[in-house]
């Protein structure tokens, strides 16, 4: 399914503001700080984790959002990026999507909790797409309050009352309907919740692109443009990557004067089926496939 020019989910706000910062303030930082990732994950012999290269024109940057237990990601977007044509796509991969992995088969969300965490997601990722991952950006809540926080929150209208308790993730849902000015808090329990929603994770995605529609709109102003250095300090205490500050404003130049008709969203097509008492979504892969083939591979 395509959505024209609305990107979304959490990671993608930090994403997308972390090009728009660095491509606003990349020539202040010194050389050495330049060329480095961003708190870079690291395998378990204490190594920096290495992607694929990125070939040509095309580039493919998984942008995971953890949960609360810092095991499972919430938020899992594929974006491909055509710097020659100025295009960004995006795949949005249910949590629940069932994939191989060591053998069997799981949720994607659980490879995060496996040994590699991104390496182990990464893995997942290019066994279902059949794409390479060139960079990956990892956020957990912590980063998505704080970013919230700092930009001054933001107003949205709640369309239905939600209410949802999960002790074990020490989440407790309380909104009610209509306009609200959010915090990084309620914001984060607005995003999460799902439950409510006929099609829970579908539901929740929706909503979770207009807060994203509505935070740009109401953040990309000249005053934050000004504060641009400060706002992007607070981003990279949050974010863990392999993708080095040279290379993101590098990627921000090329993409200068994009036009927001060539900014498209997809998600993973397929449907919810219950495999073994376990719930899971199920690709189709003759049609993941075309979508793939049609819209993400390098051409």
């Amino acid at each position: 399914m395509r959505r024209q020019a609305k990107p979304g989910r959490i990671a993608l706000m930090v994403f997308l503001a972390l090009i728009m910062c660095v491509s606003i303030i990349g020539g202040v930082f010194v050389a050495n700080s330049f060329m480095t990732a961003l708190n870079p994950a690291l395998t378990e012999d204490g190594e920096v984790i290495e992607a694929d290269m990125p070939l040509g024109d095309d580039m493919n940057i998984l942008v995971l959002g953890t949960d609360g237990s810092s095991l499972l990601t919430d938020t899992m977007i594929l974006f491909h990026i055509d710097t020659k044509t100025r295009t960004l796509k995006t795949l949005s991969i249910p949590r629940d999507t069932r994939v191989k992995y060591n053998n069997s088969h799981i949720k994607i969300n659980s490879a995060y909790g496996y040994k590699g965490r991104e390496k182990s997601t990464i893995e997942a990722v290019k066994t279902l797409t059949g794409l390479p991952v060139n960079y990956y950006v990892t956020v957990g809540l912590n980063g998505f309050r704080g970013i919230i926080d700092y930009l001054g929150g933001v107003d949205i209208n709640v369309p239905k009352d939600m209410y949802y308790s999960d002790p074990a993730q020490k989440l407790n849902i309380n909104l009610k309907a209509g306009m609200q000015h959010m915090d990084g808090a309620t914001a984060e329990k607005y995003v999460r919740f799902r439950k409510g929603y006929v099609d829970q994770d579908i539901g929740r995605m929706h909503a979770q692109q207009e807060f994203i529609k509505e935070l740009i709109r109401q953040k990309f102003t000249l005053a934050n443009i000004v504060r641009a250095k400060s706002i992007f300090e607070e981003l990279k205490k949050y974010v863990s990557t392999n993708y080095t500050l040279g290379e993101i404003v590098s990627t921000a130049n090329k993409l200068k004067g994009m036009d927001t008709t060539n900014i498209l969203s997809f998600d993973v097509p397929g449907e919810a089926r219950t495999i073994d008492n376990i719930s899971y979504w199920v690709a189709d892969d003759a049609e993941l496939k075309l979508l793939i083939e049609s819209n993400f591979s390098s051409k």
